[in-house]
Parts: C-alpha cells; structure tokens; sequence
C-alpha cells in the first residue's frame, strides 16, 4: 500500500466510524484534499487488494468490519448506529468503538460488555474463511 493510499484507506474508516453510510470518491475528495484522478485510482487499488470493496458506481460498499448497505446486521452503542456485513463484522465493529449491541436478523442479538461477548445467539459460517473472498458480497 502506498501512502496515498494509506491515507484514503484511513478516511474512509474515519467516516465509516462518524456514521457515513454513502462514501463516494466525491467525498473522499472533498474531505481529504486530493484529487478526484487520486482517489479513483487509490480506491481501485485498495480495491484489487482486498482492503476495501467497491460498488459497481465506484461508491465504498465495505471496508471491513463496515458496510454501506443494510444487511439486516448492525453493531449499536447506545443510539449510533453501524451497518456490518455480518454478525462477526458487528462484533468487531463493537471491538473497535465500545460496549454496544450487536444485532442480527430475525432479533438475534449479542451484547458486548467490558470488551466480553455476552451472546443471545449463534453465529454461524456458512462459508469457510479460506473462501469468504471467492464471493465477498454472499459471504
């Protein structure tokens, strides 16, 4: 990873940890003073390198533990609120911003309390982590 790149990649967890859910090459722009061309080649790289992963109009879809879209799993601290891929990305988004809940479809739910997972629930994968990259969106 380049220091561009770096960088890029930092904003976009910074925004993804304020509680942007849209992260566009328009605001990285804006946000962090590069130009348009820099973030666009910057975020394809960190594309192809699996650090983050993009939608089809070049907008952050992830960066891992976070998500842009609702997925029906999200970590919450008291009234914030986090999209995450999975159940296992809430309970690291937990792990990075504080005790909160992790919520799940269906109602499930698991609390994290003094950094200890308190689960109501399972989590269970589905797909093995030596393939999750084969179909990232599904896994």
């Amino acid at each position: 990873m380049n220091p561009l790149e770096r960088e890029v990649r930092a904003k976009v967890y910074e925004l993804f940890r304020e509680g942007a859910v849209e992260i566009t090459p328009e605001v990285l722009t804006e946000r962090g003073g590069w130009t348009r061309e820099m973030v666009g080649q910057a975020l394809v790289s960190l594309h192809a390198a699996h650090r983050i992963v993009l939608k089809p109009d070049g907008h952050v879809w992830m960066a891992h533990p976070f998500s842009s879209v609702d997925t029906g799993y999200r970590a919450r601290i008291g009234e914030r609120l986090w999209n995450a891929n999975c159940a296992w990305d809430a309970l690291a988004i937990l792990a990075l911003l504080g005790d909160g809940r992790a919520e799940g479809p269906n109602g499930l739910t698991w609390g994290v309390r003094d950094g200890q997972v308190r689960p109501e629930g399972l989590v269970h994968l589905v797909v093995p982590v030596s393939r999750f990259w084969d179909d990232i969106g599904f896994t």
